[in-house]
């Protein structure tokens, strides 16, 4: 989290910032959680990431130095058409199909069943969006 953070916000932030984006992804904004999310920032996911050559940490900075080919594939790219899930897509085409195949035949069970799917499908479509 701490690598797309950075990468998406211009490779360097405050660690509050960190903190913040950490909890919000979390659903979980207590202070508790909060102080949790920053002590095992600052003591250990920091550091670490310092000692890779990943990150440098000043004053309360963290700027983003290199991202390790393998962890960049793992960082999703919002508004992106590389994060455009096509299976909502493929889910209404099918039962489309299905839908039409039923009526050719002249299947009544066929029909409800392709337009329940197909309600599925848009319904699938509409909430990843």
């Amino acid at each position: 989290m701490v690598i797309e953070y950075l990468w998406k916000h211009g490779n360097e932030a405050d660690i509050s910032e960190l903190v913040d984006y950490i909890c919000k992804a979390e659903k979980n904004e207590s202070r508790r959680h909060r102080k949790s999310v920053y002590v095992s920032l600052v003591q250990t996911h920091l550091p670490r990431l310092q000692r890779e050559g990943i990150v440098n940490v000043n004053r309360g900075k963290v700027y983003l130095i290199n991202i390790p080919p393998e962890v960049e594939k793992f960082i999703p790219i919002k508004n992106s058409k590389i994060e455009r899930n096509l299976w909502p897509l493929s889910y209404i085409f099918f039962s489309l199909l299905a839908l039409l195949v039923s009526l050719i035949l002249a299947s009544s069970e066929g029909v409800i069943f392709s337009l329940l799917l197909l309600a599925l499908a848009i319904f699938h479509w509409i909430s990843t969006r």
